[in-house]
């Protein structure tokens, strides 16, 4: 039952009839503060109930404040769990803030945690996973694991072998869905997702701001190879209009013909 149970509550991230979402984390405020687009939650209202959108990531006490607002609507909910602001000495290292019996009590759909790997926390990352995994389990609420490879290295292949490593880690562990980082260079992308995404959903993150070539041209690769949609903050919450763009990339992710296809076609067709 709690498998059927987690299924359910994933699909809430989707959209309906397929197998892709996109996630919008607003999870920000704790690690950076009060960031542009984040200052209040007025101004979250601008985007949130945009058809593009299929769920949010938030800390409890912004689910709090959403909830009483009666913004959040047809949205999956996920409740992040984990933390460090970046003024702390180990900023890298989240600690668990909270536990899955208050995600429970708030009604949410999943939780989510954030695992930054810096080679010397790779036992509290694993330990934290698990037992979140564990305690999730008994109440049928899906995970979705943010995942950073913070370790540098100049060799490409080095560096991706050594993220799906840490894939691999998740999916071992219990992890129902993975958000990742998007390769700066595209070509990495089928690399990294290659087998994985069968066995688990995988998002990608839209880093900082981009242009929306940049994201529709990413979203296209990705969708193409297997991923599961996008887990994208400041792209949308940082944009001063983002409704023009969740269009797009919400035509991609519903796997509409005409958006799948190169870019200089897809502009052609828009503007006709």
């Amino acid at each position: 039952m709690a498998y059927a149970g987690k299924l359910l509550r994933l699909s809430r991230f989707r959209y309906r009839g397929s197998q892709r979402g996109l996630i919008v984390p607003i999870d920000h405020g704790l690690t950076l503060g009060p960031v542009d687009g984040l200052v209040s939650v007025a101004r979250i209202g601008a985007w949130l109930t945009h058809h593009g959108v299929t769920g949010i990531i938030a800390h409890k006490g912004l689910i709090e404040r959403l909830a009483s607002r009666n913004m959040l609507g047809r949205l999956g909910v996920m409740m992040h769990l984990n933390g460090m602001s970046s003024l702390a000495s180990k900023p890298d290292t989240k600690q668990l803030l909270t536990r899955v019996d208050t995600a429970v009590r708030l009604g949410v759909d999943g939780v989510s945690v954030q695992l930054n790997y810096d080679g010397d926390n790779d036992p509290h990352n694993m330990q934290l996973l698990g037992a979140v995994v564990d305690e999730a389990q008994r109440f049928g609420l899906p995970v979705l694991t943010m995942l950073y490879d913070k370790v540098e290295s100049a060799d490409p292949r080095a560096r991706i072998a050594r993220l799906r490593h840490l894939m691999r880690i998740s999916i071992e562990l219990g992890s129902d869905a993975l958000k990742l980082a998007a390769p700066s260079n595209p070509d990495e992308l089928p690399l990294i997702l290659d087998g994985l995404c069968e066995d688990i959903p995988i998002f990608f993150a839209g880093g900082s701001l981009s242009s929306d070539e940049q994201l529709l041209s990413m979203t296209r690769l990705a969708a193409t190879h297997g991923a599961s949609g996008l887990c994208m903050g400041r792209n949308v919450f940082q944009r001063e209009s983002a409704d023009l763009l969740l269009d797009r990339l919400s035509r991609i992710l519903r796997g509409r013909r005409h958006e799948t296809a190169p870019v200089a076609l897809v502009d052609e067709l828009d503007v006709a």
